[in-house]
């Protein structure tokens, strides 16, 4: 360790409190020396630990220092349903899970002796049950001493309905998604990264982890709150913000209300989820006048799969090209190869990929050859950019013609009037699908429907366009920052609460 001295973690602004690497270090170790007291120094396959915390430091401590002890960690998302909660305890049970508060849900789905409260007293109590090894005896926190192939981490899938899926990384994956963001970002020990989602959003939690892992300062935030992240962007002098596009939506409008305010030190924004419209991507130049605006496509199976840089890296609509090691094969529903600008199934290869669900029902890891799909349809043109077109899963039916939900979202935010678009289909006799569009207006813009169509349809057949239009003031999202298309056409079945139609 150069820097013992150096912030590693930082949390919250003005008086939030700082860890340095070695204060850091120092309460990794003692997690894992308490590990290995409980589990022995090679734990059996079947044992995992799970965190159900708020962004807090005792969260860092637990993620490395069962790195160190070789056990994985399920993240778990304090935003899901009791529902949610109870199913995935239920089918994979830890060993030991760590949380704020042992009441609720917790106590009726897990055996109590389970619990560990981390601001309690029995965290206390079980880490000095380490105490007795030597200081170096857990090994450096670089992973030194566990397998690659050894299991690092379990993430969930964050559908808007059903129940979680667990996503099971190595690490091996991390590390080699780890050399790709160094080498594509040069980020390094002299950044300061602010992160200001939840942690169990693994875009969140790799940024922590990676930001870690070069040396750098990583800030998190109890909750989000765009001014407060803007005020904790000047105060700590950030270099690199994480972000997904509904977060970012919130820091351009508090700036909008406060303007004045620019923020020349940030040098990348990294965002994933939904793509920015041509609009947000010219107010983030505006805010951020030297950052690289960056788009990632990727999946919680896949990892990284393709970057899109600022505005001289390729076509806006794409989602970049493939990143360093990554294969695509693009293939039609037989299984054969498609043409150039042709569209197909995604299959991605690489050495970033998961290696296997939590649960067998959930389905098959890579095939025997490394290939994987989560069912995205997408093109590749010429220049070797990805487009992607839809999901296999989301793909609407209307006339007998195949409608991607995202590509008519795309074109509508093509429209400087819309800020955001949501794209489902509703039970119709005569379309089967009938194509509706939810949105939420740009500055109090108001456009008819059939407005709407004949705009959209410079970017899109007029086949596929939306033809029943609703405005909403707000749309919901799920506990990962993504639009909650689920609860979009649940809410229009339903009658439409808050959602009101467009003629």
């Amino acid at each position: 360790m150069n820097t013992p001295g150096r912030a590693a973690l930082a949390i919250g602004g003005g008086a939030g409190r700082r860890w340095s690497y070695a204060a850091l270090r120092r309460g990794a170790l003692d997690v894992a020396r308490a590990l290995r007291a409980e589990f022995g120094p090679r734990p059996g396959p079947g044992v995992r630990i799970a965190v159900l915390l708020g962004n807090r430091e005792e969260f860092a401590r637990i993620f490395l220092g069962a790195a160190v002890a070789g056990i994985p960690v399920m993240v778990l998302d304090p935003a899901w349903s009791e529902a949610e909660l109870a199913a995935v305890l239920r089918d994979a049970p830890p060993a030991r899970l760590y949380c704020e508060s042992a009441d609720g849900p917790l106590a009726r789905h897990v055996p109590p002796a389970t619990l560990l409260e981390v601001a309690g007293p029995g965290f206390e109590a079980w880490l000095r049950r380490g105490h007795g090894a030597g200081e170096d005896s857990a090994g450096p926190a670089e992973f030194a001493g566990v397998p690659d192939s050894a299991p690092l981490h379990v993430g969930f899938t964050s559908g808007s309905t059903g129940r979680p899926k667990g996503v099971v990384r190595s690490h091996r994956s991390w590390l080699r998604t780890f050399d790709r963001y160094t080498d594509e970002f040069g980020i390094d020990a002299r950044d300061t990264i602010l992160l200001p989602g939840s942690l169990a959003h693994s875009h969140f939690l790799f940024g922590l982890v990676h930001g870690l892992h070069v040396g750098a300062t990583v800030c998190l935030m109890p909750a989000f709150d765009a001014g407060r992240a803007l005020d904790d962007i000047e105060r700590h002098s950030v270099t690199r913000l994480y972000l997904v596009p509904t977060m970012f939506q919130a820091l351009l409008e508090h700036a909008r209300l406060h303007p004045g305010r620019r923020f020349p030190e940030v040098r990348s924004l990294l965002s994933v989820g939904a793509k920015w419209s041509p609009a947000r991507r010219a107010l983030a130049g505006e805010l951020f006048p030297n950052a690289d605006a960056v788009e990632f496509y990727g999946a919680t199976e896949l990892s990284l799969v393709s970057v899109l840089h600022g505005d001289a890296d390729g076509p806006r609509e794409s989602v970049g090209r493939p990143a360093a090691g990554v294969e695509l094969s693009l293939r039609s529903p037989s299984g054969e190869e498609v043409g150039v600008n042709e569209p197909g199934q995604v299959h991605v290869r690489s050495d970033m990929l998961f290696t296997c669900y939590l649960s067998a029902a959930d389905g098959e890891g890579p095939d025997a050859d490394g290939w994987f799909t989560v069912g995205d349809i997408g093109r590749v043109d010429e220049r070797g950019y990805l487009h992607l077109v839809g999901r296999r899963k989301g793909m609407l039916i209307s006339g007998g013609l195949n409608v991607h939900p995202e590509q008519v979202a795309a074109a509508l935010l093509q429209l400087e009037e819309i800020a955001e678009a949501a794209v489902v289909g509703l039970p119709d006799d005569h379309w089967g699908d009938l194509v509706c569009a939810v949105v939420r207006w740009r500055d109090g813009a108001r456009l008819g429907l059939t407005e709407v169509r004949d705009r959209a349809s410079a970017h899109l057949s007029r086949q596929m366009c939306p033809r029943r239009l609703f405005e909403a003031d707000a749309l919901p999202y799920t506990s990962g920052g993504k639009i909650d298309h689920g609860r979009v056409r649940s809410i229009l079945l339903g009658g439409r609460h808050g959602m009101r139609e467009v003629l």
